[in-house]
């Protein structure tokens, strides 16, 4: 035989060799490793199914805000809409979130376009509806939240007639710096004028009316009550605190100053940027005065296949920079989810990785998941003051005409009359 040729075949030998001794020494020490990866792995698996038997056992409401012809209040108002609902209830004791698999009440905001019909929802549980509508009304006493049929489970959805794409986001800097919210817009000021109003909604807004015949728009904004969770919650969790990520992000800031100085003396040294003096500012400020949130960000453009338009999808990526800006955060597509990079034929025979994807995100979409399985993921924190900025009311200002508006107000009879 060839020297080189038995080289190479007494490498392969030794390479043999050594994957036998490792499993050897792995069978041989299994009673020590085994029992504590099996316990990782029935702890994880259990905690999936009792909780999937909690959700399945719950049943929802799909409820739509039906919106007046005039509103005169700022975003201030669906703040204290989102801080009403900031519930942390229903896994407090460890028999609530071990055996009986409760988890807490989480909602979805959405703001849907069917072939241009722009139309603003929110999914709950049914149990919470009549609290749900309290604090809505209590804010928004000319709003109607009316029952609907749930729009994502109804439209018959079928890759033979439609072409979806899909995507989730998340934030471009870390948890704790803020978007840009609606007080940097100015909104908070309702003695202004509604045409001197620039509300970043109204992108939102325009771009799901002008949706066409075929077409349709899904946006959903998951949120619950933020709070620091141990691992009986599970492993995909809160493991710091909202105020503990926002302190940890000042201190990073503060060591890491980005302005130099020049001392009356020649020497050099560095202090805080006016950037970096914003940043922590506006950390500080949103921190204190709104409700920490779990948030998890999602949007659909379904199309049949000959209405299908890319610059949709263009659109859905660009779709929320109005909120964003260089010296705040920036919400940002997680463009690895759910598009596979499949660049060549045999990455993808006949297109089944790619249909698969396109199943599952309308699966995940009807379910309103993210929090939980089958679609969990880690997830962003915003305060309420964020959420009021990205969903509320619009004023006067947005003018998108296929937007869905009643033409009276809603009232009722004084609770004092005689009968």
């Amino acid at each position: 035989m060839h020297p080189e040729l038995l080289a190479q075949v007494l490498s392969v030998g030794e390479q043999l060799s050594r994957v036998w001794e490792i499993f050897k020494f792995l069978v041989r020490y299994a009673p020590y490793w085994g029992p504590p990866v099996l316990a990782v792995g029935f702890w994880r698996m259990w905690l999936r199914y009792v909780r999937a038997r909690f959700i399945a056992d719950q049943e929802y409401v799909l409820l739509e805000l039906r919106l007046p012809a005039e509103v005169q209040k700022s975003p201030q108002a669906m703040q204290a809409v989102f801080d009403g609902l900031f519930l942390k209830s229903g896994e407090s004791t460890f028999i609530d979130r071990i055996w009986l698999g409760k988890v807490r009440m989480w909602y979805s905001f959405e703001i849907a376009s069917h072939e241009g019909r722009v139309h603003m929802y929110v999914w709950i549980r049914s149990a919470f509806r009549r609290f749900f509508e309290r604090t809505v009304y209590a804010q928004y006493p000319e709003v109607e939240v009316v029952g609907v049929e749930d729009y994502a489970l109804t439209l018959p959805f079928s890759l033979d007639t439609y072409n979806v794409y899909g995507m989730d986001y998340g934030l471009a800097a870390p948890i704790g710096v803020p978007i840009k919210t609606y007080p940097e817009f100015h909104l908070d000021q309702t003695s202004a004028k509604e045409e001197q109003k620039i509300d970043p909604i109204a992108h939102l807004l325009e771009f799901a009316g002008s949706m066409g015949k075929g077409e349709h728009l899904w946006i959903q904004i998951l949120a619950r009550a933020h709070k620091k969770e141990d691992v009986t919650f599970g492993f995909i969790r809160n493991r710091k605190s909202y105020d503990e990520l926002v302190k940890e992000e000042m201190a990073r800031i503060r060591k890491n100053p980005e302005e130099t100085i020049v001392f009356p003396d020649g020497g050099v040294g560095k202090t805080l940027s006016d950037r970096q003096k914003r940043r922590i500012e506006a950390m500080n400020r949103n921190s204190l005065v709104s409700t920490p949130w779990d948030v998890g960000i999602r949007a659909i453009y379904m199309a049949e296949h000959e209405k299908f338009d890319g610059a949709n999808v263009t659109g859905l990526g660009s779709m929320w920079q109005p909120f964003g800006s260089p010296g705040y955060n920036s919400i940002v597509p997680i463009g690895n989810r759910w598009q596979n990079k499949l660049d060549y034929p045999w990455q993808d025979f006949n297109g089944y990785r790619e249909n698969k994807m396109k199943v599952r995100i309308v699966d995940a979409y009807r379910r309103r998941a993210w929090f939980h399985a089958p679609y969990e993921y880690p997830h962003h924190m915003m305060t309420s003051e964020e959420l009021a900025t990205l969903y509320h009311i619009p004023g006067a200002v947005v003018r998108t005409p296929t937007i869905e508006r009643i033409t009276s107000t809603r009232a009722q009879a004084p609770a004092n009359l005689p009968v």
